[in-house]
């Protein structure tokens, strides 16, 4: 399964580039520091605890940026580097990747993903059952790509490196047990993940 997950982070991280050089794509530099981050874990073949680690806490404080984006911690909507900057603006933004029948439920999406990314940013970065929550993240932003590039086309998707961003989940998500174990903070002794 991590041979997958890997060759997906290659097909991903291809695809960003060629978008990148031939069709004059752009990506702000918190997106490109995670592209790059999750380049050198596939590069590496997944190998090194550290790079698990490196892309866990990327993913992590990138769902807890944009949760901080829409209620305007990075500043006012149409600011420099805010992708929303009040929830309104993330409501309204949330129906534009809704089919039209279901635009009325773009509040309660809305609200559902902030949850869950807050849910899934935190635990990410504090390293809480960290395949299972790096799935449940790549599921989450698979449903992000998917929405984003059927309402808004591939340039939208691959401005915020999504594919990438899924690539970086599903690498730590296969990743072999012993790779991603947490030491306990109590007793400094090394404790497995649940099976």
């Amino acid at each position: 399964m991590r041979t997958v997950a890997v060759g997906l982070a290659y097909a991903a991280l291809v695809t960003e580039v060629v978008w990148l050089l031939l069709f004059d794509g752009a990506l702000g530099w918190i997106t490109a520091t995670a592209v790059v981050i999750v380049a050198v874990h596939a590069i590496t073949f997944a190998r090194f605890h550290f790079m698990h680690v490196g892309v866990r806490v990327t993913l992590g404080l990138l769902l807890l940026g944009s949760v901080a984006d829409r209620f305007g911690l990075f500043g006012a909507p149409g600011g420099a580097g805010v992708s929303w900057g009040s929830f309104e603006a993330f409501v309204d933004y949330t129906r534009t990747l809704l089919p039209g029948f279901a635009s009325g439920l773009a509040g309660a999406a809305a609200v559902a993903a902030t949850v869950l990314e807050v849910v899934l940013g935190a635990a990410l970065v504090l390293g809480v059952l960290p395949r299972i929550t790096a799935a449940c993240t790549a599921g989450l932003l698979s449903l992000f790509m998917v929405a984003m590039w059927t309402a808004l086309g591939f340039a939208a998707m691959s401005a915020y490196a999504v594919p990438v961003l899924v690539a970086g989940a599903a690498m730590i998500a296969t990743a072999e047990k012993r790779s991603v174990e947490r030491r306990s903070v109590a007793d400094h002794r090394v404790v497995p993940e649940p099976a």
